[in-house]
């Protein structure tokens, strides 16, 4: 099973953990978060009930294209590249080019969530 692992902390926190690994001074475990954000607002907005389902249909049908997706979803295209776009940012689906078109992809099984706290750097 692949985990998404995403932590939570401050801004501060975040840019200080980021200056220490570029000058060396903490090396990342395998099993802190790759991916940090500032709040659990922030990744709530994009596991909302329609987003979820949008990422259920991904895994479920592997649509070739975001239109096929939005199809699937019932929802206008623009809509679903937007929420696309963000959840890419956020590492929760891949958008893989392909003849032109990107087609959405999932790459994970569970979602795990740690606060800074907890994930000990």
């Amino acid at each position: 099973m692949t985990k998404l692992v995403i932590g939570i902390a401050s801004s501060e926190y975040i840019r200080q953990r980021t200056v220490d690994i570029a000058a060396g001074r903490l090396i990342p475990k395998k099993t802190d978060p790759k991916i940090w954000v500032s709040s659990m607002e922030s990744i709530g907005r994009l596991l909302n009930k329609d987003n979820c389902a949008m990422i259920e249909a991904i895994r479920r049908h592997h649509p070739q294209t975001v239109s096929e997706l939005a199809k699937l979803v019932g929802r206008e295209q623009s809509n679903v590249s937007r929420t696309l776009s963000r959840m890419a940012d956020f590492h929760l689906v891949e958008l893989v080019k392909a003849n032109g078109k990107k087609q959405p992809l999932v790459k994970w099984d569970e979602i795990r969530i740690i606060p800074a706290i907890i994930a000990g750097t």
